[in-house]
């Protein structure tokens, strides 16, 4: 069984002990804000499998160093694991690419399968992701009202051919 190689940031409290029992995590490292600033020039170190963002130690850093551990891995899929479930973060983690976000209340074990499942390249969010979405989606769409325009502009360029095309689905043809 090969074993996941995980880098933490931010790991107070007793959560890297926690981990190391799991035979299959091998913590390869904690980290805080000033080791990652240092690894944003080193490209020498061990590649980990995912990296778990332990908000509740790192407070309003942990938000700012999402970019940042994404240029120095990625291509690792990094997990948050917050204070509390606040909808603006978990929104910010997904626009920064979290792979995951696993809320305290579900306990260690729930950290653990989340971890496994971001090593395998599943995407890992708690059921409440939806309906925090949708309330965002509405949110933003009252304020900025999306036309077929700006939705089209979003999705790129397309050929004249295309644009006819979107422009008869959305009227209710079919492909056909």
């Amino acid at each position: 069984m090969k074993s996941i190689k995980l880098l933490i940031y931010g790991g107070q409290g007793g959560l890297e002990e926690f981990i190391e029992k799991a035979e299959d995590i091998n913590a390869i490292g904690v980290t805080g804000k000033e080791m990652v600033l240092r690894d944003f020039n080193d490209t020498s170190s061990v590649v980990p499998d995912v990296i778990l963002i332990d908000a509740r130690s790192s407070g309003k850093y942990g938000q700012e160093v999402m970019p940042l551990l994404k240029v120095i891995h990625p291509s690792t899929p990094f997990l948050i694991f917050p204070a509390n479930s606040e909808d603006h973060y978990l929104i910010e983690a997904i626009c920064h690419g979290a792979a995951g976000y696993v809320l305290q209340d579900g306990g260690m074990e729930q950290v653990l399968s989340a971890i496994r499942q971001c090593a395998k390249g599943q995407i890992v969010h708690p059921a409440s992701v939806k309906s925090i979405l949708m309330k965002k989606l509405q949110q933003d769409a009252e304020r900025s009202p999306v036309t077929l325009d700006k939705a089209i502009e979003k999705l790129g360029v397309f050929s004249k051919g295309e644009y006819e095309l979107l422009i008869l689905l959305t009227q209710g043809e079919t492909n056909q």
